[in-house]
């Protein structure tokens, strides 16, 4: 019995495994949208409206709002990649950004972005 089993569990372990560390899809599609620049270290705090484009697993953050804390322009850009360590959807711009033991707000690794709620995070 025990020799009909093993194959089953072997099956079921590599299942569980291959989808444990399988990046989730995008949950937003190519296109044009309005993100909210938030802090990491006061996360009610209003902070200004970014352009953003997402395109072919690339984002784009533009400040068209307000040159108070952030320049007019491009602020940021990068692939985006999903940061399986901190469970979020980062922005790289090398590979090596994609092994970052410490991300977005204050650290020194890549920018954070929520792409559910459309926040770009920054310190």
């Amino acid at each position: 019995m025990t020799s009909n089993l093993l194959p089953s569990l072997l099956l079921l372990t590599g299942l569980t495994v291959g989808t444990a560390y399988a990046a989730p899809e995008l949950p937003l599609a190519d296109g044009q949208y309005v993100f909210q620049q938030r802090y990491a270290e006061h996360p009610q705090m209003q902070g200004i409206n970014l352009d953003t484009e997402i395109k072919q697993g690339r984002i784009s953050l533009t400040n068209n709002d307000s040159d108070g804390v952030f320049p007019l322009g491009l602020i940021d850009e990068g692939e985006l990649y999903w940061h399986a360590r901190s469970g979020q959807w980062i922005i790289i711009y090398e590979p090596q950004d994609k092994e970052a033991k410490d991300v977005g707000g204050c650290s020194d690794g890549p920018a954070v972005v929520d792409l559910e709620n459309k926040i770009y995070w920054t310190c």
